[in-house]
């Protein structure tokens, strides 16, 4: 026997939104063959501190993954030596000059079980006609992708769609 249970709310509780400006989107293609490479440098990196904002990824033509990385101007003097190593190494292809974007994202409380909550993110800002690169979910968090100078439009709109509470109960 299979039970399955929707929770559902009109009004979607957040714990509020934060906005990044101004990043830089590279996007990278990494054949099959190279991922494991790919992975151990990414990894080598990562272990001397943060460089991304978000990193995620997605299938792309004859196989290859389709990596997105999001950094600020802080950590992009970190990041071009590095995927200038990976080019010169034949791991990467990167494509095109980095595209500047806002990131708007928003967390919890348990997205993963709760049904509608992209849908409920969205419509707000379809309505407004702002533009909206990428969208990318984990279990509990919500990160839009838009051109820059959208975010600031789009974290207001948003922030009166969903419930923010402003306190905790003990």
């Amino acid at each position: 026997m299979e039970t399955i249970a929707v929770y559902w709310e009109s009004r979607i509780r957040t714990y509020g939104f934060h906005l990044c400006e101004a990043l830089r989107m590279c996007r990278i293609d990494i054949s099959p063959e190279r991922m494991a490479q790919w992975g151990q440098a990414l990894q080598s990196m990562a272990d001397q501190g943060p460089v991304f904002q978000v990193v995620w990824a997605q299938s792309g033509q004859g196989g290859t993954a389709r990596f997105f990385l999001l950094s600020d101007e802080t950590h992009w003097g970190r990041l071009t030596p590095f995927l200038d190593r990976q080019l010169a190494a034949g791991s990467v292809s990167v494509m095109g000059d980095p595209m500047r974007v806002d990131l708007v994202f928003l967390q919890g409380p348990h997205y993963g079980d709760r049904y509608g909550v992209l849908d409920f993110t969205l419509t707000p800002l379809i309505e407004a006609q702002i533009p909206i690169l990428a969208v990318s979910c984990s279990v509990a968090t919500i990160y839009l992708v838009l051109p820059t100078g959208w975010g600031g439009q789009a974290k207001a709109l948003l922030t009166d769609a969903f419930e923010i509470p402003r306190h905790v109960r003990i």
